[in-house]
């Protein structure tokens, strides 16, 4: 449901369903410092809808995801609500999905657990607040134990597709510029890596190529002028189709860095994608061009990204790949994507975190160095 006031969608939602207990999951400041969360507190109070408020600051873990969930056995309730970011999504997907499973989340997880996740869910609602992982349109609800023996690993199933997704562009006015910049840059890498991965397919195609238009017009204004609700509701329809792509044509190597990234450091998702898309993109072009040559099939898809996210065609396969390189530098640069020194990251790690990267639907192969490099030019 796009561009409708939160509480006009809830109501429409609420009458389908009949629900009556709710389990609300917010950020911990953003949301519920804005009228939004108040409007939505009394429209609870007029509908005499009984809800249970979590907060969620970080990325989600599977802590946090069974410390919701231990609180209800018998009286499970009917729908639960996730209003912010990726994490707090992510948060909501899991504890949806959790609910009445009397079992650790951890036992489910990709490559962590033995167990395969039931299916079975509360229905649930994602609202996001930030343009960014798309989680609203996925399957997946992303988890993470930070530490030595840390991961990062997915919840997923084909059934945890959220009941509703509200975008309501209003929501996304009070995301600070540095927030909006990393959230954007995750969206745009999720559009491109989708739109280049070797499982996309026509329709992914379409839904990338659109994202990257919406994205190469209104990112700049999105994160100068955070009032601007046309530039937040580009963003907000980008960083959703982006979803859409990577749920059904996959990701490549920077989400694989990125993985391997989050499970030894808090680091945000989207400012670790926004940091490696550049150079991973720019290290992927030379080896594909170097093998190639430039009349190629993926290589004319990143001059297809390149003429969306600039705007413009520059008249020429490489002046077009050529303009998605420097498109991409210029927003890092100028919106102050932070390196990876800035999260704790040393040089020491960089072997450990290369070898942990998996390159996924990657249209050429990198090796653990030259992952290595990529790492070490962002440190």
């Amino acid at each position: 449901m796009f561009g409708s006031p939160l509480v006009k969608s809830l109501g429409s939602i609420f009458r389908y369903l009949g629900a009556d207990h709710v389990v609300l999951i917010t950020g911990s400041r953003s949301f519920t410092e804005s009228p939004h969360f108040g409007n939505l507190l009394a429209w609870f109070s007029e509908e005499q809808v009984r809800f249970d408020h979590y907060t969620c600051s970080g990325e989600p873990s599977p802590g946090s995801v069974d410390g919701v969930t231990a609180k209800y056995s018998g009286d499970i309730p009917s729908l639960v609500i996730a209003i912010g970011g990726g994490s707090v999504i992510d948060t909501g997907k899991a504890v949806s999905a959790m609910l009445g499973v009397n079992k650790p989340v951890k036992m489910f997880l990709e490559g962590v657990g033995t167990e395969t996740p039931p299916g079975t869910k509360v229905p649930f609602i994602a609202v996001p607040t930030t343009a960014g992982t798309g989680s609203e349109a996925t399957k997946n609800a992303v988890l993470s134990e930070v530490g030595r023996d840390g991961f990062k690993k997915s919840l997923r199933h084909d059934r945890y597709v959220p009941d509703y997704a509200i975008i309501d562009p209003e929501l996304y006015a009070g995301c600070p510029p540095s927030v909006t910049a990393a959230s954007g840059l995750d969206a745009i890498t999720q559009l491109l890596e989708g739109f280049v991965s070797t499982g996309a397919q026509p329709l992914t195609d379409q839904y990338a190529l659109a994202g990257l238009k919406m994205a190469g017009r209104s990112f700049e204004n999105a994160c100068r002028n955070g009032a601007d609700l046309d530039a937040r509701g580009d963003m907000a329809l980008a960083a959703f189709n982006s979803g859409v792509v990577l749920a059904n044509a996959g990701l490549g190597v920077v989400h694989g860095i990125a993985g391997a990234l989050g499970g030894l450091r808090r680091v945000p998702h989207g400012a670790a994608c926004g940091t490696l898309v550049g150079l991973v993109t720019t290290r992927i072009i030379e080896k594909l061009t170097r093998i190639q040559g430039w009349d190629t099939h993926t290589v004319r898809k990143y001059a297809l990204a390149g003429a969306a996210l600039s705007g413009g065609d520059h008249g020429s396969v490489q002046g077009n790949v050529e303009s998605l390189l420097d498109t991409l530098s210029r927003w890092i640069r100028e919106f102050d994507i932070p390196a990876l020194g800035t999260y704790g990251f040393t040089r020491d790690i960089i072997s450990t975190c290369a070898q942990g990267s998996g390159l996924k639907n990657t249209p050429v192969e990198l090796s653990v160095e030259e992952i290595s490099d990529i790492i070490r030019a962002r440190m």
